[in-house]
């Protein structure tokens, strides 16, 4: 499906807000992305990719230094993980959320670029049905699994709380995600400005998704600048 105008928005909106399936949605500013973890996009200085000690590297320098603010969780690889990637750490773990048009906000959240321009018109949202429920208490060791697999984490932050936010954890990081069950809706760069403005009106917007300072600080800003 292409979300071209408006009332295409309309019919995915009422698609998708009375669906009781068992989804889960990623937004994407550019509908070339493929569905590749941060980590998996780091190169090493001579061109190859990063080992899992290289990602447990990473990991132990943000649990060290970070300590401050994750102390109650230094036990736990697959929560530090998830901290780490909810405030840009490169991680094997992508973004999604079980809240419609919280994904489609994050595929428009962002202006296109020039450079996004030259590959496509388009965002993308993707749409996940998973054929089983989370285990919410598995214990996830991130470095061991063999398959890309779902983690619903504990809400130690509000932005988890108000994104409905989850993960998928990922084996090979670098290898680009496509499994049976996943659905794109492209939405046209043009349509990007409305949709947004509409989403703020069902109370959508960077003072609810990021739920401080911050979020409120870039809502304001938003309010006033030319592209509302």
């Amino acid at each position: 499906m292409d979300i071209n105008k408006i009332d295409d928005f309309y019919v995915f909106l009422n698609k998708h807000t009375e669906n009781s399936k068992n989804q889960i949605y990623r937004g994407a500013r550019n509908s070339t992305w493929d569905l590749v973890p941060s980590v998996g996009r780091i190169r090493n200085k001579d061109d190859s990719k990063l080992t899992i000690e290289d990602e447990k590297r990473l990991l132990k320098v943000f649990k060290h230094r970070a300590y401050p603010f994750i102390k109650d969780y230094l036990d736990s690889d697959i929560e530090l993980l998830t901290i780490g990637q909810h405030h840009g750490l490169p991680t094997r773990a992508l973004d999604w959320t079980k809240n419609p048009l919280v994904g489609m906000y994050f595929a428009i959240e962002e202006p296109f670029t020039k450079e996004d321009e030259k590959e496509t018109e388009y965002s993308v949202l993707f749409i996940y049905e998973p054929q089983t429920l989370v285990n919410l208490d598995a214990v996830l060791k991130p470095y061991e699994i063999n398959k890309v697999t779902r983690y619903v984490p504990k809400h130690w932050d509000k932005r988890i709380t108000s994104q409905g936010g989850l993960f998928t954890v990922h084996n090979d990081p670098y290898e680009s995600w496509e499994p049976d069950n996943i659905k794109k809706i492209r939405i046209h760069k043009d349509i990007r400005k409305n949709i947004k403005t509409t989403l703020n009106r069902f109370g959508v917007n960077p003072g609810t998704i990021y739920p401080d300072l911050d979020g409120i600080s870039k809502h304001i800003k938003w309010l006033r600048s030319n592209e509302h």
